[in-house]
């Protein structure tokens, strides 16, 4: 892949040289300045006067092809092409307008016109800026589901940041900016780059909260459009998974989550008297209807349903003299949890990783995580626990025919793991389409690890009598501390005091101009 890229490279310098070596020499230049790499683009921001730290941009993914754009329409203002019709040639030829203007124009070379600061080019520089901050360093989520709730909330507006664990390349590098908000199908499939990883300064740990592309979203082949998921990193590759009666035990010990975890199971509850629906949203965050529901109903006596309680809230209801019973629902060992079609095939988004085990949500495993280097041994009892690592992480051709494996085109009977792999599960253990479902993660799935709620929307996403979430606002996540602090005043006054600051910064600015005039 990598060599594809060089070719192309190679071969637009060439391009690029064929088509403005007379320019470069009606500027007073040489023409072999335009065909050598590098320096060609360094030669041209010199004529066009933008700054020379341009051409990182210009091989930046994602923000590449803007830069391309702008620099192609002041490539052709500097030779006096500066109507609305030479930037929309540019524009949509890619630059190769320059062609017509290399050879049968010719123009003499102006240099660039007196530049003054237009809403278009504000705009140009906020979009560029936001990509880049964006696709390297910070990426805004919005949490659509409850697979960790309550530790991350419905509608919670989280910052995710990608440097520490090293900040990951694009796959897809040639695309429109925020294109996974607007139609992530918006990039050049065949422009594809292979994983690279820049350093980062921490390793993944058990007990992170990790944002990672679902791996097995069929809609999209490249990894960096799939869906992104959040769940609580509890397998390290090499580890073993296993939950006993819906207790999480990592190689046979139970795994404790943070102390800011909000880990929730489903319980049924039987009362003397109808739970109160503004009592269960004002003490718990619970809604009728979706949180929790009447199943069944005799006399003096409710059966409730509650999709999502913690221990806490369970022994609340316990102490509670109006309650008969609490009792956590579990599905007994042996009763597999699968989903099939109306055709009878099975749905495995919605059936037990791996298909031809007989386990469920609350009795699973144990599973090992095979970690980058492992042998492992391929027989009939291993192929689907394997399957996606060799086929379709990995990129190998894999066929199976009876008790034989041809992994791309070689007889074999073992396999050898090129990276390593994660096991992610939600805090909303019965409410989570999580690890449990689509198995292991790569590590080039892994996108980084949210470190900031700064809003909730939570009216966006459930019928709930408060739309915002004001106590979520400007919270950390993931600190192991369960009293979360709100950092909202802190940040309304920094951003008074820097638009105060800027007020007069630009008065001040008008007022020497005024007199230098």
């Amino acid at each position: 892949m990598l060599l594809y890229w060089l070719v192309a490279f190679i071969l637009y310098n060439i391009i690029y040289g064929a088509s403005t070596w007379q320019l470069y020499k009606n500027a007073g230049r040489k023409a072999w300045e335009a065909f050598i790499p590098f320096y060609n683009f360094w030669i041209g921001l010199d004529l066009i006067k933008r700054p020379k730290w341009w051409i990182i941009l210009f091989f930046t993914p994602i923000v590449a092809p803007i830069m391309w754009w702008v620099y192609w329409v002041d490539f052709g203002r500097s030779f006096g092409k500066r109507t609305w019709t030479d930037a929309i040639l540019m524009v949509v030829t890619v630059g190769l307008y320059s062609f017509y203007l290399n050879y049968v124009e010719k123009p003499d070379y102006e240099g660039p016109e007196e530049r003054k600061g237009t809403f278009i080019a504000a705009l140009l520089f906020a979009v560029v800026l936001a990509t880049l901050v964006h696709t390297w360093f910070i990426q805004p989520m919005v949490v659509p589901t409850g697979s960790m709730e309550n530790t991350i909330k419905i509608g919670d507006a989280l910052f995710v940041e990608k440097v520490s664990y090293g900040i990951r390349v694009p796959f897809t590098p040639i695309g429109i900016p925020f294109s996974e908000f607007i139609n992530r199908k918006a990039y050049v499939d065949q422009a594809r780059l292979p994983y690279m990883r820049l350093p980062g300064w921490r390793d993944l740990k058990a007990n992170d909260i990790v944002v990672f592309n679902y791996p097995t979203d069929s809609a999209f082949d490249a990894i960096d459009r799939k869906d992104a998921y959040v769940k609580r990193l509890v397998g390290m590759p090499g580890d073993s998974i296993e939950f006993d009666n819906s207790v999480l035990k990592v190689n046979g010990k139970p795994f404790i989550p943070k102390k800011d975890a909000w880990v929730q199971h489903s319980y049924l509850v039987i009362s003397k008297v109808p739970f109160s629906p503004q009592l269960m949203y004002e003490n718990y965050g619970l809604l009728e209807g979706t949180d929790f529901g009447v199943i069944g109903r005799s006399d003096n006596q409710y059966t409730y349903i509650f999709k999502a309680l913690t221990k806490s809230m369970a022994e609340d209801f316990k102490r509670n003299p109006n309650v008969i019973s609490v009792d956590q629902k579990i599905t007994p060992k042996g009763q597999k949890d699968e989903r099939k079609y109306a055709n009878g095939q099975i749905d495995s988004t919605y059936t037990i990783f791996p298909l031809d085990k007989n386990w469920n949500q609350d009795n699973y495993g144990p599973l090992y995580i095979p970690k980058k280097g492992d042998v492992v041994k391929l027989d009939k009892n291993s192929i689907t626990q394997y399957y996606n690592i060799i086929k379709n992480y990995e990129r190998n051709d894999l066929k199976i025919e009876g008790d034989k494996y041809w992994i791309n085109g070689k007889e074999t009977n073992q396999y050898e793991i090129k990276q390593d792999y994660f096991y992610m599960i939600g805090d909303n253990r019965n409410q989570s389409l999580d690890a449990r479902f689509f198995g292991y993660v790569p590590e080039e799935n892994i996108i980084g690890r949210p470190i900031f709620v700064w809003a909730n929307m939570n009216g966006m996403f459930e019928p709930a009598p408060n739309k915002f979430i004001w106590s979520r606002f400007m919270t950390s996540i993931n600190n192991d501390n369960p009293d979360k602090k709100s950092y909202g005043l802190y940040v309304l006054i920094a951003l008074i005091a820097f638009f105060t600051w800027d007020y007069f910064r630009i008065k001040k600015k008008k007022a020497k101009e005024g007199n230098k005039n």
